[in-house]
């Protein structure tokens, strides 16, 4: 490996409002996983603070600032003393309203703050989407940030992809509700083939950590994975309902290498923008029936 990385997704249980349990929670996490050498370690969605909040008071109990709240706070200091970078979602306080948002810490602090763009059912009733896509240059290579549900939208992780990242870490929280199919018979949710196909029209890594348990009637779906610049996982998917951690090693070269497809092809440049429009066009009629 010439760019080596280990990334490192930690699936586990958050509890709705128990913030200094959660907070306890993602130092063990991430401890483990920067002793087991992981550069980057990725949390679940709102691992701050819990998911299913009951009301707009629980939400806002639970809210905290990205840049130097008690996870933060908590978290920099992990990445200060092993050298590590960590990706985790928080329920974010900023200003006059609140974000379904996850956070890039390294050694010196909170490095960057996405902000969810594509909010999921009741998180349309306690947060306030988004509007920018930040890819962060950090000594173990671009980081991008998207959040559970935005993978289901092409565009961000293609912008994402366009602006240099290499590694895409996703916190996510899937849940079993408004799915006919939770998991398929080898234990493979529908997250885990978008994150395959996001890495494989992408060219990067994506590295999805999702939460287990069930919250106030919510069903949490694991399966966690970790996938390579070629579409294929290299870790995961986690089980359905144990804490895991997952644990890959990626060589960054293998992005470009993911990227030029064949001699003549490049999932980028061969992009053609200025074609992707559409025209309707009218059929035949439809012949009438005796």
């Amino acid at each position: 490996m010439s760019r080596p990385v280990r990334i490192a997704v930690a699936q586990y249980e958050p509890r709705v409002g128990d913030l200094e349990g959660n907070r306890v929670a993602a130092v063990r996490w991430t401890s483990e996983a920067a002793a087991a050498g992981a550069d980057l370690i990725v949390l679940p969605e709102l691992a701050s603070s819990g998911y299913v909040f009951a009301d707009e008071d629980d939400a806002e109990r639970a809210a905290e600032r990205a840049e130097d709240g008690p996870l933060a706070t908590a978290l920099r200091a992990v990445c200060a003393e092993h050298g590590c970078h960590i990706a985790a979602g928080i329920d974010e306080r900023d200003a006059d309203c609140r974000h379904n948002s996850a956070v890039l810490i390294g050694p010196s602090g909170t490095l960057a703050t996405y902000r969810k763009l594509h909010l999921y059912y009741d998180e349309q009733s306690w947060f306030e989407p988004g509007a920018e896509l930040p890819v962060v240059d950090t000594p173990i290579g671009r980081i991008g940030l998207i959040i559970c549900f935005d993978l289901w939208f092409p565009e961000p992780a293609r912008a994402l992809a366009l602006a240099g990242a290499e590694i895409i870490a996703v916190p996510t929280n899937w849940v079993a509700s408004f799915k006919p199919t939770v998991w398929d018979e080898r234990g493979y949710c529908q997250g885990d083939y978008i994150a395959m196909a996001t890495a494989a029209q992408n060219g990067v890594v994506v590295a999805c950590a999702d939460r287990i348990g069930v919250e106030r009637g919510v069903t949490f779906l694991g399966a966690s994975i970790i996938v390579g610049a070629d579409g294929w996982p290299v870790a995961g998917p986690a089980s359905k309902d144990a804490a895991e951690l997952l644990v890959a090693d990626v060589d960054l070269d293998d992005v470009e290498r993911a990227r030029k497809r064949t001699p003549r092809n490049h999932l980028l440049t061969d992009r053609r923008p200025g074609a992707y429009h559409t025209s309707v066009a009218r059929g035949a009629q439809a012949p009438l029936r005796a």
